[in-house]
């Protein structure tokens, strides 16, 4: 399908829809006014947006500075009707780094081939003399108090400006708009989304979901990310049935809003990274009231290695709610690859392999104590004409059930990172496969991801996954869960790597405990996973960075601990 059948397909199928409800935003819970926008009115207002704020060139890339609201979500829509490239760009929330989130920004504004940018007034004032292409303010409601996010007054030096053609240069005609990887490993890297990945990609997720008009979503997860982008708006969009989104900040201070919302919408699906269903369960006492959840289809688990013990948190916490088993269900997915590669069977539980059967745990033996799951949770067979395999570190192709990199082909797949020098196909295969950098297997129809490759640390020869540590440092007494971290250190001497982990303490900072809570991580890392960390350290909230997307950063956090080192 081309950019131009794609545009006119998604014309006509939202005219078809009439006035029925396709999408719902949630802007401030505090007043409860959900927008409701009708197929017709998604047409209207997001063309008129488009053509109020944009007039570059047909297949220029705008950028979308903005945070959580109606003109984001309209924007981007109406840019895509209109023939240009929309690129969202990740909003700051209050559990950022803001240093680190702005020195990424700034990365990436001045490095990708725009035509435009459309953000708030005062901060378009203070970018515009140092970015090379059109700056145009776009004034959302509440927009002086989102600006405090930022260090408005960037003080950037003046740059001469380019002619809005000059930025459309090798824009493939088929493309529709940029997405965005996690960026946990630094700043984030382009994906140029075609009519040609898009079309698939949302037809045979569709598939295995069994979705249709009649399901419905609620969303808290950020339109930069790949997972409320895709699953969550696109899906829905095209296939007429209602999504409802709500800032992923407002999440993080009422977690029960999304429960309420699903109830009251009558939800189908949640996607949501494995985190979320722990911090749902951890916060449980404070969620009040009562919710009827047992006609949700899935809470898919997506974005991170898949965990039993959080799924079954989850479930627990909320069966009274109607929540079960059947209802967790898995993927794995990726921007890369537009979205899903896989996706779990509903209407029944993930399969498990036991930990004991992987080759990569069974030379190990039986550990003193076992506090992480006894079990890998699967995220499913891969989508309709997707091949996954798995690479050894020596270049081999493992067998079944012999894990390494996890390489994906499908007709989704992207053709490289996308910059001002066009696409860059360093991780695509000769063959023609990516390599996505996870570790996992596969057994039967069905793929195990265990975590990053790049990630595990390897201690006098033994592979150690992050993972695995933070998990058993989460049931620390004291320790705030989901906030802890876990990395390598080279020691050149040994030639080795030494394990590192640190941990936030929760509520107030107590140093009279910190000694305390770093002995009880020390040992029971010790006992949990077979290696002794060389170094523990407890911290005060908010020390651990975290990517835009939510997610810890690793790379970060192990700079962060080398600068705080005595």
């Amino acid at each position: 399908m081309s950019a131009i059948d794609f545009r006119a397909e998604l014309y006509h199928r939202l005219e078809s829809w009439g006035n029925r409800v396709v999408l719902r935003i949630l802007v401030l819970p505090s007043n409860s006014a959900v927008v409701e926008l009708t197929g017709r009115e998604v047409i209207t207002r997001s063309l008129e947006l488009a053509e109020r704020y944009s007039s570059v060139p047909d297949r220029s890339v705008v950028l979308l500075l903005l945070p959580h609201s109606v003109e984001l979500f309209l924007l981007h829509i109406g840019l895509i009707l209109r023939g240009r490239l929309s690129a969202i760009l990740a909003w700051p929330t209050t559990r950022v780094d803001r240093e680190k989130y702005q020195r990424n920004v700034l990365h990436q504004l001045r490095n990708l081939p725009a035509a435009q940018l459309l953000t708030l007034p005062r901060l378009a004032e203070s970018l515009d003399p140092g970015l090379p292409y059109l700056v145009t303010a776009c004034p959302v409601s509440s927009a002086q108090q989102l600006e405090k996010k930022f260090n408005v007054e960037l003080g950037l030096e003046p740059v001469e400006k380019r002619l809005p053609a000059e930025a459309v240069g090798e824009t493939p005609e088929d493309a529709l708009f940029l997405q965005f990887s996690g960026g946990t490993t630094g700043a984030q890297k382009c994906v140029l989304v075609t009519a040609a990945m898009l079309e698939p990609q949302l037809r045979l997720l569709a598939k295995a979901l069994e979705f249709g008009v009649h399901d419905s979503i609620v969303n808290w997860l950020p339109m930069y990310h790949d997972m409320g982008l895709i699953a969550c708006l696109w899906l829905p969009l095209w296939f007429g049935a209602p999504s409802l989104h709500f800032s992923a900040e407002h999440w993080l201070m009422r977690p029960g809003l999304l429960l309420e919302l699903m109830d009251r919408y009558h939800g189908t699906f949640c996607w949501l990274p494995n985190f979320a269903f722990s911090y749902l369960a951890g916060q449980r006492e404070q969620i009040t009231g009562t919710c009827s959840l047992g006609h949700v289809r899935g809470w898919i688990n997506c974005s991170e290695p898949v965990r039993e013990r959080s799924m079954k948190s989850f479930v627990s916490a909320f069966s009274d709610w109607g929540v079960n088993p059947e209802q967790c269900q898995a993927s794995y997915a990726m921007a890369e690859n537009v979205f899903a590669v896989t996706q779990t069977r509903l209407g029944r539980h993930p399969i498990t392999v036991p930990r004991s059967q992987s080759r990569h745990t069974a030379a190990l033996g039986k550990l003193a104590y076992v506090n992480v799951d006894e079990v890998y949770v699967s995220s499913g067979k891969t989508l309709e004409n997707m091949r996954v395999r798995i690479r050894h570190s020596d270049g081999d192709l493992c067998e079944e059930g012999e894990p390494g990199e996890i390489e994906i082909q499908t007709e989704c797949m992207f053709s490289g990172y996308w910059g001002n020098c066009g696409f860059e196909a360093r991780a695509i295969t000769r063959d023609g496969w990516y390599s996505t950098g996870d570790y996992g297997f596969v057994s039967g129809e069905d793929l195990f991801v265990i975590g990053r490759v790049k990630d595990i640390v390897i201690v006098r020869g033994q592979n150690v996954f992050p993972e695995d540590v933070e998990t058993v440092v989460n049931t620390v007494s004291g320790v705030y869960a989901g906030r802890v971290v876990a990395f390598g250190v080279v020691d050149n001497k040994e030639g080795t790597e030494n394990l590192a982990v640190v941990a936030e303490m929760r509520g107030e900072f107590q140093p009279g405990r910190q000694e305390s809570m770093e002995h009880d991580i020390r040992g029971l890392v010790t006992s949990a996973i077979g290696v002794a960390p060389r170094f523990v350290k407890v911290v005060s909230e908010r020390w651990i960075p975290k990517s835009t997307a939510g997610k810890i950063s690793r790379r970060e956090a192990r700079l962060r601990f080398f600068e705080d080192l005595p």
